[in-house]
């Protein structure tokens, strides 16, 4: 009985002692949003729109990092429509500054009285899209959220 234990004592020691070698060749250093390069409007209607996101990255780390789950808040002329969703994975390549597209959807939701700002994008021909929130970036072992916030005028003609 007492070799079991002593069996078991090792195998977890050694386990531990194998996530601590891994997690200290994972270093990580702070992904950075430089800014937004631009949008496109991919589709706008009363129920949702699409838009891909031109956003400039910073990977300092030496290994790629996969952007997804994100907890977003779509905004148009500064008023909640909804929540994004990310269309696709977006992976960012290691040890690189890049502009990358970031396809988002959301569907609006059951508030009727986002017609009214739908019509008057429409006859100004531009407007605001913002995003606030976080996502979640994963490399191996490592997961981590992180916030941002975004705005750019979008000229609907």
């Amino acid at each position: 009985m007492r070799s079991f234990a002593n069996k078991a004592a090792l195998r977890m020691a050694l386990a531990g002692a194998v996530l601590l070698l891994l997690s200290g060749c994972m270093r990580y250093n702070e992904v950075k949003l430089l800014g937004v390069q631009g949008a496109q409007l991919t589709r706008l209607d009363g129920k949702g729109l699409s838009v891909i996101v031109l956003a400039e990255v910073s990977n300092p780390n030496k290994y790629k990092i996969s952007l997804s789950d994100p907890d977003v808040d779509l905004y148009l002329n500064d008023r909640l429509v909804g929540k994004a969703v990310l269309d696709s994975t977006v992976v960012l390549a290691a040890n690189t500054t890049r502009t990358y597209r970031v396809p988002l959807h959301t569907d609006f939701s059951q508030d009727g009285n986002l017609l009214p700002m739908l019509l008057s994008g429409a006859l100004s021909g531009s407007m605001k899209v913002g995003a606030k929130g976080s996502i979640v970036a994963k490399a191996r072992l490592l997961h981590k959220r992180f916030p941002f916030e975004a705005e750019q005028q979008i000229d609907l003609r």
